[in-house]
């Protein structure tokens, strides 16, 4: 990320440079040392706070991180403490102190915190890194437990908070975010609350709903902790009425988009309390969404993006694919057609694999072996009984074997072809944020209440290309996004055991379930086994839940299309409002 230590890194690299020249070796090595000190990103974590700038995870090639700086570098960086004078660099030498030294000196912590308590909170500031440097302040206040310093960093905040900012309608709000994430806004709760509704009522009286909603959501959080209940719900009522306002505006250019805001709306009305909802009209309100939003979505069927891929050449695929999702106007657009590549077609794979085993002379012979990855035999697939039609019970296993074998030569086209060129276009020409992908699963009517941020953080990670971190936590998201659709329609989801004891069925249980077919569709439902329950396929939520993927295996075909795969779901139900 573009920050202050951005500049003050290029400066250095630029004496380096010029040391090198004048064949001044020893003093080059110096500046050269701390372009690597300020060539770091400062994250919020507060047991690695840095990672690399820049890193491809395609050659394993990444730029500095403080595990590289050796012991004699940690001595050269305490002797540089006494004579630096650049307030940004002596704090990131003291930082690297406290974080890397075996002993560790408080003293250093505290530099490093009265450093950053001098930094000036304004527009430009802020989007140059002061919100990181003052969140790694707080952590480091947190943990000395010097409370002093902490009340100084808390009514610096909140001074800044009660500024006027001319240029960033969304300052207001990061200033009043960063102190929620940290929970040190307890003095001035309340405060805060009413500031953050009133900006949100402006903002939406100037149709800026997008941010009023976000003002008026931390607001809603915010009387929820000081127990305003009137002015929780209040704050509730104009969430859903921004997203009413903005879908009404939408439809004049895209009903596609506006029906997914509609559904927003209708699903921001429910989460008020039963006992308001009398006073607010909400049930009424509800049912003349529910007709905007099936008038929305006839006149949408027209707006639908989709893209098929074809079995040819990987090179035009490659080059098609990126076509697709290239020059887009915004990241939720761009996120639209990368999600129009096709999935699984169940009766095309069934065709072709029944045309496949009626010319494939062993299979009409011998059966085989499936093995896994560790060399266990998972499943054993018996030979063709010509003396009944390949749909009989009896080929079944043999069938739906073909079927998987077929899918998972699809799948590794699909993703060696187009998703991850398409993947890495989009990150070429936009950023995709935490922030941002935790707002799609707010607003996506699959995601139930209470897993937007941790299926949110699951998406965040592919776009990281950090796969095997992603689909360890994106496999009990899907299990319970598929057990929520099936509880919709009455499905039972649990089973009684011996005992009398009630236990929740998993997926591999759930996507059997009569209603299965019902709710998720033939192609959906078959997409789903393959890659996450059947051992004939990829069976990633198994091998997540035994523990079975290593490094090499987390990584893979299979982890890439499947988070790609609940990607899509989640994008396309807020373009269709449905699962399948």
């Amino acid at each position: 990320m573009y920050d202050i230590y951005f500049d003050i890194s290029n400066s250095l690299r630029q004496k380096e440079q010029e040391l090198k020249e004048s064949e001044k070796t020893d003093s080059a090595q110096i500046f050269g040392l701390l372009v690597k000190v300020t060539s770091m990103s400062l994250v919020n974590s507060i047991n690695e706070p840095y990672k690399a700038y820049i890193e491809n995870f395609q050659t394993g090639q990444r730029s500095t991180i403080p595990d590289d700086f050796t012991v004699d570098d940690l001595a050269t960086f305490e002797s540089f403490l006494t004579v630096v004078t650049e307030p940004f660099l002596k704090a990131r030498l003291a930082d690297l102190l406290w974080l890397l030294q075996k002993r560790r000196n408080p003293e250093h912590a505290r530099i490093v915190i009265d450093l950053y308590l001098l930094c000036e909170i304004d527009e430009k500031s802020w989007h140059k890194g002061v919100n990181n440097y003052l969140s790694r302040a707080i952590q480091l206040s947190l943990q000395l437990k010097d409370y002093e310093r902490l009340d100084t960093i808390k009514a610096k905040l909140f001074s800044a908070f009660l500024s006027e900012y001319s240029n960033l309608k969304y300052m207001n709000f990061w200033i009043a975010d960063l102190m929620d994430n940290f929970k040190i806004d307890k003095d001035f709760e309340k405060d805060i609350a009413e500031s953050l509704f009133i900006r949100a009522s402006n903002l939406k009286s100037q149709s800026d709903y997008l941010i009023a909603r976000g003002y008026f959501d931390l607001a809603a959080k915010k009387y929820k902790k000081c127990a305003l209940e009137d002015d929780w719900v209040r704050s509730l009522v104009e969430i859903a009425e921004t997203f009413e306002s903005e879908a009404d505006l939408r439809s004049h250019d895209s009903n596609l988009v506006a029906n997914s805001f509609y559904e927003n709306a209708i699903q921001a009305y429910r989460k008020i309390p039963v006992k308001h909802r009398a006073k607010y009209g909400v049930e009424e309100k509800i049912q003349k969404l529910k007709t905007k939003k099936n008038l929305s979505g006839q006149a949408s069927l027209d707006e639908m993006v989709t893209f098929e891929t074809e079995k040819y050449d990987i090179s035009p695929l490659v080059e098609s694919s990126i076509a697709h999702v290239a020059g887009k106007q915004s990241p939720q657009q761009a996120l639209v057609y990368f999600c129009g590549f096709s999935g699984a077609n169940y009766q095309s794979l069934k065709t072709i694999s029944k045309e496949l085993i009626r010319t494939s002379v062993f299979e009409n012979i011998f059966g085989k072996s499936q093995m896994s990855v560790d060399g266990r035999i998972i499943a054993r697939i018996p030979a063709l009984n010509n003396e009944v039609s390949l749909d009989h019970p009896e080929n079944e296993l043999l069938l739906h074997s073909k079927m998987y074998q077929n899918f998972t030569t699809d799948v590794q086209l699909k993703v060696q072809g187009s998703i991850l060129p398409a993947l890495r276009q989009l990150c070429l020409e936009h950023r995709f944020t935490k922030d941002l992908l935790i707002a799609i699963c707010e607003q996506s009517p699959l995601v139930p209440d209470g897993r937007a941020e941790l299926t949110g953080n699951a998406l965040w990670f592919g776009f990281e290309e950090e796969f095997g971190t992603a689909i360890h936590l994106l496999c009990p998201q899907l299990e319970n996004i598929v057990r929520t659709e099936l509880l919709k329609v009455g499905a039972h989801t649990r089973h009684i055991d011996s005992e009398g004891i009630e236990n929740e069925n998993g997926l591999s249980t759930l996507v059997t379930l009569p209603e299965a077919n019902e709710v998720f569709g033939e192609d959906l439902l078959f997409e789903i086994k393959c890659i996450f329950t059947e051992s004939l396929g990829f069976n990633l939520r198994n091998q997540v839940a035994h523990g079975l993927l290593d490094d090499e295996h987390s990584s893979s075909i299979a982890t890439v299309y499947g988070w790609w795969m609940v990607l899509r779901l989640i994008i396309n139900s807020l373009v269709t409002g449905r699962i399948k």
